[in-house]
């Protein structure tokens, strides 16, 4: 999650994916584990679409002393993203990361409304979201890879962070994506506290998957 472009300008971080894949927690997550690392940090609530998304981010926030831009339910998800760029900026945050409605990859209006926040994105930086990663759930097997090439397609993928791979031993269908895809692993979910998300080990994951 190198720097790449100004350093005056935040690194974008969008997170993409199905209802229930985890971005909301996850997106806490990040911010929480880029805090400890000494780097300051402002969270964005996109997903305006479900009124528990906004609050459950917020709560996060709160919970972990975040910094958060967020609106009201149904509000234009891109202007929040417009509005969250320039506040991360303006407190001189490292990164920006950018909480996504969940959204079924058939859905062309909602797919739709991903490219818009990213097109709204470059006109303040025309290099981000420098990282757009798909939240997988570790448990639901092969159909992610069909998820993940429309959402590769329409909106061009840096990386995968799995979820859920603590009350599972599945989680294979993301060999299948990596295959499909070369899209690179970033962190996985193990659990619901704030340090549960780590970085990816192929070590670990083979254990955790495999038994070995």
């Amino acid at each position: 999650m190198g720097r790449d472009g100004p350093p005056d300008q935040p690194i974008v971080v969008a997170m993409i994916g199905v209802n229930g894949s985890g971005k909301t927690t996850t997106t806490a997550k990040l911010a929480w584990m880029l805090k400890q690392d000494g780097k300051k940090v402002t969270v964005a609530a996109c997903d305006t679409f479900r009124a528990a998304a906004v609050e459950q981010l917020k709560s996060w926030a709160t919970r972990l002393n975040l910094d958060i831009v967020a609106s009201h339910t149904g509000a234009d998800s891109a202007a929040v993203a417009f509005d969250a760029w320039q506040a991360a900026k303006s407190r001189g945050s490292d990164y920006l990361i950018v909480d996504t409605a969940g959204r079924l990859h058939t859905k062309g209006n909602l797919m739709e409304e991903l490219a818009k926040i990213r097109r709204v994105l470059q006109k303040h930086d025309p290099a981000a979201p420098q990282h757009r990663w798909l939240v997988v759930d570790g448990s639901l097997g092969s159909n992610s890879i069909e998820q993940a090439k429309v959402f590769h397609k329409s909106f061009g993928l840096t990386g995968l962070v799995v979820t859920k791979l603590d009350g599972t031993s599945r989680g294979g269908a993301i060999v299948g994506i990596w295959r499909e895809l070369k899209l690179p692993i970033y962190f996985v979910g193990l659990g619901e506290q704030p340090e549960d998300l780590q970085p990816f080990s192929i070590e670990n994951y083979a254990k955790a998957v495999f038994g070995l």
